[in-house]
């Protein structure tokens, strides 16, 4: 990976651990915390990235339902310009499907229909840039891949049921 990927995605770890993603509090110091972080751009900055690893994946879920009052209008039209709607519904799915006996009606319904919005506009195509794999566990991940990602195309093999820290939302 090229040294400004490598930056990026620590960065992304920074601002995700300083939103206080328990997988990544050690990540960040006092200053980064004190600058504050749109819980939207850090998601959309990792939705934009084209090699995440399974770690950063999993945090967006959890980014997703601590953060309630993110600006959806936004990031849907942002992830449709950018052509990464994919991925944000593939988020937003392992949220839904992880957490829908704790959420509240209201927010289940506000995120089912931003699911029902996004596979609307999903792509057709199979996303290949976004995890970072290693070309020789591609055919294996693939083969793994969970139902979620392959509804939206995207190479995870993430299950809802494999998320942590939902419980310390």
């Amino acid at each position: 990976m090229a040294r400004s990927d490598d930056l990026r995605l620590r960065a992304i770890k920074d601002a995700l651990g300083a939103l206080g993603y328990p997988g990544f509090l050690s990540l960040f110091s006092e200053i980064e915390a004190e600058q504050g972080h749109d819980p939207a751009v850090v998601l959309m900055a990792a939705l934009a990235c084209d090699r995440l690893d399974d770690p950063v994946i999993e945090a967006l879920p959890w980014l997703v339902l601590r953060y309630g009052n993110l600006d959806w209008n936004w990031l849907v039209a942002e992830a449709r310009r950018r052509g990464v709607q994919n991925r944000l519904g593939f988020v937003v799915s392992l949220a839904l499907r992880a957490s829908a006996s704790s959420l509240g009606m209201e927010r289940l319904t506000r995120l089912a229909a931003i699911e029902e919005e996004l596979f609307a506009c999903r792509l057709p195509r199979q996303e290949t840039r976004w995890l970072r794999v290693p070309p020789a566990r591609r055919e294996f991940a693939a083969a793994r891949r969970s139902d979620e990602a392959a509804q939206w195309g995207v190479p995870s093999c993430l299950r809802p049921d494999e998320l942590r820290f939902l419980g310390e939302l």
